[in-house]
Protein backbone atom coordinates (compact mmCIF):
# COMPACT_ATOMS: atom_id res chain seq x y z
CA UNK A 1 0.00 0.00 0.00
CA UNK A 2 1.30 3.44 -0.94
CA UNK A 3 -0.27 6.43 0.85
CA UNK A 4 0.68 9.97 -0.18
CA UNK A 5 -1.39 13.08 -0.79
CA UNK A 6 0.84 14.25 -3.66
CA UNK A 7 -0.05 12.50 -6.92
CA UNK A 8 3.35 13.13 -8.51
CA UNK A 9 5.06 11.45 -5.54
CA UNK A 10 2.69 8.46 -5.74
CA UNK A 11 3.36 8.06 -9.47
CA UNK A 12 7.12 8.37 -9.00
CA UNK A 13 7.18 5.82 -6.18
CA UNK A 14 4.90 3.47 -8.12
CA UNK A 15 7.37 3.58 -11.03
CA UNK A 16 10.26 2.97 -8.63
CA UNK A 17 8.42 -0.07 -7.28
CA UNK A 18 7.01 -1.18 -10.66
CA UNK A 19 7.92 -4.84 -10.17
CA UNK A 20 5.62 -5.01 -7.13
CA UNK A 21 1.86 -5.02 -6.91
CA UNK A 22 1.03 -1.54 -5.57
CA UNK A 23 -2.26 -0.15 -4.32
CA UNK A 24 -1.90 3.63 -4.29
CA UNK A 25 -4.20 6.04 -2.44
CA UNK A 26 -4.13 9.80 -1.91
CA UNK A 27 -5.11 9.97 1.74
CA UNK A 28 -5.08 8.11 5.02
CA UNK A 29 -8.88 8.00 4.92
CA UNK A 30 -8.76 6.21 1.55
CA UNK A 31 -6.23 3.76 2.99
CA UNK A 32 -8.56 2.95 5.89
CA UNK A 33 -11.38 2.32 3.41
CA UNK A 34 -9.19 -0.13 1.53
CA UNK A 35 -8.06 -1.82 4.77
CA UNK A 36 -11.71 -2.30 5.78
CA UNK A 37 -12.11 -4.47 2.67
CA UNK A 38 -8.63 -6.04 2.52
CA UNK A 39 -5.75 -5.62 4.96
CA UNK A 40 -3.48 -8.27 3.41
CA UNK A 41 -0.56 -6.01 2.52
CA UNK A 42 3.10 -6.92 2.90
CA UNK A 43 3.99 -3.32 3.77
CA UNK A 44 2.50 0.17 4.01
CA UNK A 45 4.58 3.06 2.67
CA UNK A 46 3.07 6.29 3.97
CA UNK A 47 3.85 9.98 3.89
CA UNK A 48 3.93 11.51 7.37
CA UNK A 49 2.37 14.93 6.82
CA UNK A 50 -0.96 14.79 4.98
CA UNK A 51 -4.11 16.90 5.26
CA UNK A 52 -7.04 15.75 7.42
CA UNK A 53 -5.25 12.64 8.77
CA UNK A 54 -1.49 12.28 9.08
CA UNK A 55 0.50 9.12 8.46
CA UNK A 56 1.09 8.64 12.20
CA UNK A 57 -2.67 8.97 12.80
CA UNK A 58 -3.22 6.28 10.14
CA UNK A 59 -0.64 4.16 11.97
CA UNK A 60 -2.57 4.65 15.24
CA UNK A 61 -5.83 3.50 13.61
CA UNK A 62 -4.07 0.45 12.20
CA UNK A 63 -2.38 -0.27 15.53
CA UNK A 64 -5.84 -0.63 17.10
CA UNK A 65 -7.80 -2.13 14.19
CA UNK A 66 -5.15 -3.98 12.14
CA UNK A 67 -2.28 -4.75 14.54
CA UNK A 68 -0.43 -7.08 12.13
CA UNK A 69 -0.50 -4.40 9.45
CA UNK A 70 0.74 -1.74 11.88
CA UNK A 71 3.94 -3.76 12.29
CA UNK A 72 4.70 -3.29 8.57
CA UNK A 73 4.71 0.52 8.24
CA UNK A 74 7.43 2.53 6.53
CA UNK A 75 7.15 6.31 6.64
CA UNK A 76 8.70 8.85 4.28
CA UNK A 77 8.99 12.57 4.85
CA UNK A 78 10.55 15.56 3.15
CA UNK A 79 11.19 16.93 6.64
CA UNK A 80 12.41 13.93 8.65
CA UNK A 81 13.23 15.91 11.81
CA UNK A 82 9.68 17.23 12.15
CA UNK A 83 8.29 13.83 11.11
CA UNK A 84 10.42 12.05 13.71
CA UNK A 85 8.92 14.10 16.56
CA UNK A 86 5.34 13.61 15.29
CA UNK A 87 5.91 9.89 14.90
CA UNK A 88 7.60 9.61 18.31
CA UNK A 89 4.60 11.29 19.97
CA UNK A 90 2.15 8.80 18.47
CA UNK A 91 4.41 5.80 19.16
CA UNK A 92 4.80 6.87 22.79
CA UNK A 93 1.03 7.33 23.24
CA UNK A 94 0.40 3.86 21.81
CA UNK A 95 3.44 2.25 23.45
CA UNK A 96 4.08 0.81 19.99
CA UNK A 97 7.32 -0.26 18.33
CA UNK A 98 9.04 2.47 16.30
CA UNK A 99 8.22 2.21 12.57
CA UNK A 100 10.85 2.85 9.91
CA UNK A 101 11.25 6.48 8.80
CA UNK A 102 12.97 7.45 5.54
CA UNK A 103 13.68 10.88 4.12
CA UNK A 104 12.15 11.97 0.82
CA UNK A 105 13.68 11.46 -1.62
CA UNK A 106 15.34 8.20 -0.72
CA UNK A 107 17.49 5.91 -2.82
CA UNK A 108 15.74 2.95 -4.45
CA UNK A 109 18.01 0.58 -2.53
CA UNK A 110 17.20 2.25 0.79
CA UNK A 111 13.51 2.17 0.01
CA UNK A 112 13.60 -1.52 -0.92
CA UNK A 113 15.57 -2.44 2.20
CA UNK A 114 13.09 -0.57 4.40
CA UNK A 115 10.10 -2.21 2.71
CA UNK A 116 11.62 -5.69 2.95
CA UNK A 117 12.47 -5.09 6.62
CA UNK A 118 8.90 -4.01 7.33
CA UNK A 119 7.43 -6.91 5.33
CA UNK A 120 9.58 -9.42 7.20
CA UNK A 121 7.87 -8.48 10.48
CA UNK A 122 4.96 -10.72 9.55
CA UNK A 123 4.12 -13.72 7.44
CA UNK A 124 4.68 -13.12 3.70
CA UNK A 125 1.37 -12.34 2.04
CA UNK A 126 2.09 -11.59 -1.60
CA UNK A 127 4.93 -14.01 -2.25
CA UNK A 128 7.21 -11.28 -3.63
CA UNK A 129 9.85 -11.83 -0.98
CA UNK A 130 11.16 -14.63 1.23
CA UNK A 131 13.09 -14.74 4.48
CA UNK A 132 15.71 -17.17 5.77
CA UNK A 133 14.42 -19.80 8.18
CA UNK A 134 17.60 -19.72 10.26
CA UNK A 135 17.62 -15.97 10.85
CA UNK A 136 14.14 -14.44 10.70
CA UNK A 137 14.09 -11.04 9.09
CA UNK A 138 17.15 -11.60 6.87
CA UNK A 139 16.32 -11.02 3.24
CA UNK A 140 17.58 -13.88 1.11
CA UNK A 141 15.82 -13.39 -2.18
CA UNK A 142 13.46 -11.16 -4.02
CA UNK A 143 11.44 -11.85 -7.13
CA UNK A 144 10.77 -8.71 -9.08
Amino acid sequence: MLVDDEEIVRRSLARTLAEFEIVSVGSATEALSVFAEDDDFDAVLSDVMMPRMSGPELFAHCYHDYPQLAQRFVFMSGNPESARSELARVVEELRAPQPILLSKPSSREGLLLALFAAASRGEPLSGTFSIAEETPGELTSYRG
